[in-house]
């Protein structure tokens, strides 16, 4: 196991997968985005878990912090409004 060090950045930024089809399906775009639509406690579970991958130009990518960010605060916008229409 090689410990990274200040200096070492090629190995911080590796993504674990070297192809999209070793993504497990929970962590896949296309599923973030359906559970997303069909039921969002799901995809803000696979957020705060861990990252959701895609594939752009033959390369496995992970969500960046600000799609993160921005999909988190959407997430919590729309529970909120749920939660508060069905408390009228």
């Amino acid at each position: 196991m090689k410990a990274i060090v200040a200096g070492d950045t090629e190995s911080a930024s590796k993504q674990p997968y070297s192809n999209y089809q070793e993504v497990p399906f929970y962590r896949k775009q296309s599923f973030f985005w359906l559970m997303w639509v069909v039921f969002s406690p799901v995809a803000i579970g696979v957020l705060i878990t861990g990252d959701v991958y895609y594939c752009k130009k033959g390369e496995v990518k992970a969500f960046g912090m600000a799609n993160r960010i921005v999909a988190g605060i959407i997430g919590i916008v729309w529970l909120v409004a749920i939660a508060s229409s069905a408390f009228k």
